[in-house]
């Protein structure tokens, strides 16, 4: 995951006017690799209950050869790992609800969530695992983005999406693995609601903080899907 986290750094720091010799819009190149590989993870963990060497062997491969292409270098993994307000990674955390997830599923079919929009990285697995079981089990098909966030410290203070992103339909749902503090929740609500004002927001999480269910924040979401442990 660290590898990820890296690479949504990188887009914090380049913005859609950057180019390189031959990669002419790399943001929006990074933003496709974010996509390509959790959704690959997310599809062996539906397959195989974990994600295969072959999946991470392509993945470092392709990641090697990538981070040499932007200028990643190992001190940038590291800080992109620092920077991360909850340490845990989003695929660890979902194991322990894994049987749960066609429930949710099913109150966001019925609830009719139109676009899951994801915290990166942690959270886009988890989001992209949701989108699976919302096809397989139900054949209800939505679009699946993912939000990387600027920091100041280990705050995030604004997110960002691919140039490409057109939010569908009126009732997004946003997922993130953990909802421990509430900064990273309310980045991705304003970013949202700029977009468009009376969407509809609803909210899944792994972990909840026990303060933030108490302290009525929860309150402003339309659904709010957690987990029994």
């Amino acid at each position: 995951m660290d590898l990820l986290r890296a690479l949504a750094l990188w887009i914090t720091k380049h913005d859609s006017s950057y180019q390189l010799l031959g990669l002419p819009k790399p943001r929006e190149y990074v933003f496709d690799i974010i996509k390509k590989y959790t959704q690959e993870f997310a599809l062996d963990i539906k397959n195989n209950t974990s994600i295969s060497s072959d999946a991470l062997s392509r993945f470092h491969s392709a990641l090697f050869s990538l981070n040499r292409i932007l200028g990643i270098t190992e001190e940038d993994v590291v800080l992109a790992k620092e920077q991360q307000r909850y340490k845990n990674s989003g695929f660890w955390e979902m194991r322990r609800v894994i049987g749960q997830f066609g429930d949710v599923a099913e109150c966001a079919k019925n609830d009719g969530v139109s676009h899951i929009i994801t915290a990166a990285v942690s959270g886009c697995i988890v989001g992209e695992y949701l989108a699976l079981e919302l096809d397989k089990i139900y054949n209800y098909q939505i679009p699946v983005d993912h939000m990387v966030f600027s920091r100041e410290g280990t705050e995030p203070v604004g997110g960002m999406m691919s140039e490409s992103f057109e939010l569908s339909g009126n009732h997004v749902l946003l997922v993130d693995d953990a909802v421990m503090e509430t900064f990273t929740s309310r980045v991705m609500v304003k970013e949202i609601k700029r977009l468009k004002p009376d969407v509809q927001i609803s909210l899944m999480t792994i972990d909840v903080d026990p303060d933030t269910k108490s302290s009525g924040y929860l309150d402003q979401f339309t659904n709010v899907y957690t987990f029994e442990e």
